[in-house]
């Protein structure tokens, strides 16, 4: 047996086993909905599949008014996104053509001056560099405006992440009995899911990173042996401490998410099922957030899906913003390049003035 067979023997009777239930089968059987919606695509098999996995944990299927809860939360996040990308990227149009006008005017200043050279060079490069960078904002803009005319009219449960989708399992009850967490990894999020009451010494539940995830439902990539691994929590801390000297954007969608004092480490949740006053099952779901600068804060939830789906969202914005502040730097505001350009245009108005004795 070649060990990629025997990576295959493992990892198919590891998840066929009855410690994983329900996450074994979505990770690895050919009849995961996460893979069937690849091949067909017309249905929405995810929420097809919550339902039946509601029934036979004992449950009701999920409610219209969850599903129109969560629907209604994700049709505002996209519609906040797509508007605030186009703002910002109307914003930088805007500034662009001041600063082409500025350019012309500098052109002509240089012309009369007798500086030729530099004439031709405001008018030439630095000109067409402004014209690539506002037919690039158009182009994005009208990207943006495509994706969220795609996605209008989506359910929430099919835009969710996949590790996103199996973590609502258990937050509508779906799936009770088992935890999730999230962590910053240098590649993207790393999530976890496992039994609540596993003993220690029974291995029930698996780590994996939503990019193999995607390696594995889009590219058809095996799962490989090593848990990813999260960047160390001490390690995060101190370097994520750096960021109460971080300049702080002033335009963008996720401007509110740049990396901070309370930008969020690690998020954990789990569940656990009550009976109602009318004989039904419900769900609460407690969200715990460490962030940056504090201890774990924790937050039930009592059969509010859209505030619980809000609450996972914003988790991974920040972990994202702080990931990108970690591992690539503090990000350069827009807005600065162009008082940066603005300031040596003005120096350079101000030397040919010296230069003509005024």
């Amino acid at each position: 047996m070649t060990w990629e067979d025997g990576g295959k023997y493992f990892f198919s009777t590891y998840f066929a086993s009855p410690r994983m239930g329900p996450v074994g089968y979505i990770l690895d059987s050919p009849y995961s909905p996460l893979r069937v919606e690849r091949e067909i695509p017309s249905r929405n098999w995810r929420d097809a599949f919550e339902d039946l996995l509601a029934l036979d944990t004992g449950g009701n299927m999920i409610s219209h008014a969850h599903r129109k809860t969560e629907d209604t939360y994700a049709a505002r996040e996209r519609y906040d996104l797509a508007s605030g990308y186009i703002a910002m990227f109307n914003t930088f149009m805007r500034e662009n053509q001041k600063l082409d006008s500025r350019m012309a005017n500098l052109c002509k200043v240089a012309a009369k001056s007798g500086d030729k050279e530099n004439a031709a060079y405001f008018d030439g490069p630095m000109r067409s560099m402004l014209k690539e960078a506002m037919d690039d904002l158009t182009k994005r803009a009208k990207d943006v405006k495509s994706d969220y005319e795609a996605k209008r009219d989506k359910s929430a449960s099919s835009l969710k992440s996949r590790g996103h989708w199996i973590a609502s399992l258990m937050t509508s009850g779906a799936l009770p009995g088992w935890y999730w967490n999230e962590q910053i990894g240098v590649d993207g999020p790393v999530m976890e899911f496992g039994r609540v009451d596993a003993p220690p010494e029974l291995m029930a539940g698996i780590r994996i990173m939503e990019k193999e995830l995607s390696q594995q439902f889009d590219d058809g990539q095996p799962h490989d042996f090593g848990s990813p691994q999260p960047l160390p929590r001490d390690r995060l801390q101190a370097l994520a401490k750096g960021v109460l000297e971080a300049p702080r954007s002033r335009i963008g969608p996720l401007r509110s998410f740049d990396a901070s004092p309370s930008s969020t480490l690690v998020q954990a949740g789990r569940t656990e099922s009550f009976k109602r006053p009318d004989g039904g099952t419900g769900t609460k779901v407690s969200i715990s957030n460490q962030p940056v600068n504090g201890p774990w804060v924790e937050t039930d939830y009592i059969q509010e899906p859209g505030k619980v789906l809000e609450e996972i969202c914003n988790a991974r914005k920040s972990m994202e913003c702080l990931r990108a502040f970690l591992v690539e730097g503090p990000q350069v505001d827009g807005l600065d390049q162009f008082d940066e350009l603005n300031r040596d245009i003005d120096q350079k108005f101000a030397d040919y003035e010296d230069d003509s004795g005024l």
